[in-house]
C-alpha cells in the first residue's frame, strides 16, 4: 500500500533558512540555522556523517574510497535543503580537501552533487573558529585553540579583535595516524606525539598566555568536555561555556591511553566514531595547554560553522562582531519563545532596582554581573508560558537550561535557570544544580529571587503603574516605597505577600 507523506512545512513569510556545511577532515557536519523577521536565530536542525577523509590516502592524495564516501554524503546533503526549503548554503572545506594533490577534482565532484563547496584557506579556517567564539563568549583577550580532524589552529585574540592566527596538520585523525597504533599505544608513542605538537608550538613565538583565556573549540574540545562531565557527575549537560581543567584532562589521558582504540568507547561521554581518535586529540589539546601556561581551558561549542553563519548574520557591519553578548543571548531567547516584551522588561527594570536601592543600604555588594544575571532571570521569567500556563515557571527553568545563555558562566546560567523557576509559588531553592553555584550561592539565589518575586508582584496588573521603588533601612526592618503613575493598591497588596520570602 502506498502511503501518501505531507510536505514539510513552507517557513513563515520573512523567515530565513540558512544551512552551514562544514566538509571536514573526519566528519562531514550540516547545520540548519533560522532567522526570523524579528531578528531572532535558532539552531533547528542538525546532520553529521562520519567521512574520514584523510582515512584512505594515496600519499598527498584523497583516496577513491574517501572521495566516493564524500559524494556520497554532499548528495544527500544537497538533497536534504533542496527539501527542507534552505535558502542559502554555505558549504566550506577545511584542511583535508584543501592540502589534497588532487584537491580540485575533489571540489569539482562535490559541486557535482549539488553541494556549493567553497575551499577555505587555514587563515579563514582560524578566523571563523574566532568569530564563533567572539560572538558567544566574553572573550576579550586570549588564545583560541581549535582541534579539528586534519588541522589545529590558534588565533590571538586582543580587545575582541584577531591580531594573529596559526595552523598546523596536527588534527587528531591525523595525529593517530602518524602516532597511534590500532591496539594499546606505548609510552613511547604517546611521547613521540607530544614532541611533535610541541615542535610545532615552538615556531609560534606569540602563543602564550600573558592575560585573558585560552578557549577551545572543536569536535575533540567539545568530546572532551563531556567526558569530563560524565566523570565527576556535573549536573549540566550542557558543554558550551564549561571550564576543563588540566588535571581532569590529565585523567582522561591516563583512562584513554589504557585501553585499545577499540575499547574506548566504552568511557561515559565519548562517542564510538570518536573512540579511535579521542586520544590523540586529547594529547594534542594538552600540549597546547601547557605551551601557552594555563591549567584551564573553556570550552565553546559556537566555532566554525557559526562563525561562517555569524559572518552571514552580520553582513554589511564593519566587523561581524555582537556588540553585547550577554545581552544579545538574552532577546534572543527570549523572542524564540515570545515573551511578553513589554511585561517582561518592566519586571526585570523593577527587579534590578530593588536591588539597587539594597547595594545603597549596604546590604548587598553591588556586583554588577549579579545584576545582569537578575536582569536576564527578569526578561525571561514567563518564556515557559509558551509551553503552558500552568507551572510555567518550571517550564521557563527548563527552557532557559536547555537553550543556554552564550556569554554567561555555567554558575550564572545555572542562577538565571533557578531564579525564574523560583518567581512564584515555592520558596527558592538551589537544588538540583547547588553545585554549580559559587560558594554562597543559596544566599544569594535567596536574595536575588527576592528582588524577582516583588518586581513580579508590583507588575501583577501588567500596567506598569509602578515606575520606581525607594528603599530605606528602619532597624533590621527593610521599608519599600513605590513611585507610580495611578493607584498602586493592587501592586502593593501583591507585594506584601512575599513579605516572608524577602
Amino acid at each position: 500500500m502506498a502511503v501518501r507523506l505531507a510536505p514539510p512545512p513552507v517557513p513563515a513569510v520573512d523567515e530565513r533558512r540558512v544551512a552551514v556545511v562544514d566538509l571536514g577532515s573526519n566528519t562531514f557536519r550540516l547545520v540548519v540555522f533560522r532567522h526570523g523577521p524579528d531578528g531572532s536565530h535558532q539552531l533547528v536542525d542538525e546532520i553529521r556523517e562520519v567521512v574520514r577523509l584523510s582515512a584512505d590516502q594515496d600519499g598527498d592524495r584523497l583516496g577513491a574510497e574517501a572521495v566516493a564516501r564524500a559524494r556520497r554524503t554532499a548528495r544527500l546533503y544537497a538533497a536534504f535543503c533542496r527539501a527542507s526549503h534552505i535558502d542559502e548554503v554555505l558549504a566550506v572545506a577545511t584542511s583535508a580537501i584543501r592540502e589534497a594533490a588532487n584537491r580540485d577534482e575533489v571540489v569539482q565532484a562535490l559541486r557535482a552533487e549539488g553541494l556549493p563547496v567553497r575551499v577555505i584557506a587555514a587563515e579563514d579556517e582560524a578566523r571563523y573558529a574566532y568569530l564563533g567564539v567572539v560572538n558567544s563568549t566574553t572573550m576579550r583577550d586570549g588564545i583560541i585553540l581549535d582541534v579539528g580532524g586534519g588541522s589545529a589552529q590558534l588565533a590571538r585574540v586582543v580587545g575582541r579583535d584577531l591580531r594573529q592566527t596559526w595552523s598546523a596538520p596536527l588534527g587528531a585523525v591525523r595525529m593517530t595516524a602518524a602516532f597511534l597504533p590500532n591496539g594499546k599505544p606505548s609510552r613511547s608513542d604517546l611521547k613521540a606525539l607530544r614532541r611533535h605538537v610541541e615542535d610545532n608550538l615552538a615556531r609560534v613565538g606569540w602563543a602564550h598566555l600573558d592575560e585573558g583565556r585560552l578557549v577551545g573549540v572543536g569536535g575533540s574540545v567539545r568530546t572532551l568536555a563531556a567526558m569530563a562531565q560524565k566523570a565527576v557527575g556535573y549536573p549540566l549537560s550542557e558543554v558550551h561555556g564549561y571550564t576543563l581543567r588540566r588535571s581532569a584532562l590529565a585523567e582522561l589521558i591516563e583512562a584513554m591511553a589504557e585501553l585499545p582504540a577499540r575499547q574506548r568507547e566504552r568511557l561515559p561521554g565519548l562517542k564510538t566514531d570518536r573512540a579511535d581518535i579521542m586520544l590523540a586529540g586529547a594529547l594534542v589539546v594538552d600540549s597546547v595547554m601547557e605551551h601557552v601556561g594555563t591549567d584551564r581551558m573553556e570550552v565553546s561549542a559556537q566555532g566554525l560553522r557559526e562563525g561562517v553563519f555569524f559572518e552571514w548574520l552580520l553582513d554589511g557591519e564593519d566587523r561581524p562582531v555582537i556588540p553585547d553578548v550577554r545581552r544579545a543571548a538574552v532577546l534572543n531567547i527570549a523572542r524564540i519563545y515570545r515573551y511578553e516584551e513589554v511585561h517582561a522588561h518592566h519586571v526585570a527594570h523593577l527587579a534590578t532596582r530593588i536591588l539597587e536601592e539594597l547595594t545603597a543600604l549596604g546590604l548587598d555588594d553591588g556586583d554588577e554581573r549579579e545584576r545582569e544575571v537578575l536582569w536576564a532571570a527578569g526578561v525571561l521569567h514567563d518564556v515557559g508560558v509558551l509551553v503552558d500556563y500552568n507551572d510555567h515557571h518550571k517550564h521557563s527553568y527548563y527552557l532557559v537550561l536547555n537553550a543556554g545563555l552564550p556569554g554567561f558562566l555555567h554558575r550564572e546560567l545555572a542562577m538565571i535557570a533557578l531564579l525564574v523557576r523560583s518567581h512564584r509559588k515555592a520558596p527558592p531553592t538551589p537544588d538540583p544544580l547547588g553545585p554549580v553555584l559559587p560558594r554562597g550561592g543559596d544566599a544569594r539565589l535567596l536574595r536575588l529571587a527576592s528582588c524577582l518575586r516583588i518586581a513580579e508582584q508590583l507588575e501583577r496588573g501588567r500596567t506598569q503603574v509602578v515606575t520606581d521603588v525607594r528603599c530605606t533601612l528602619d532597624g533590621d526592618t527593610v521599608r519599600l516605597g513605590v513611585v507610580s503613575t495611578g493607584d498602586p493598591s493592587l501592586a502593593i497588596w501583591a507585594a506584601r505577600l512575599e513579605g516572608p520570602v524577602f
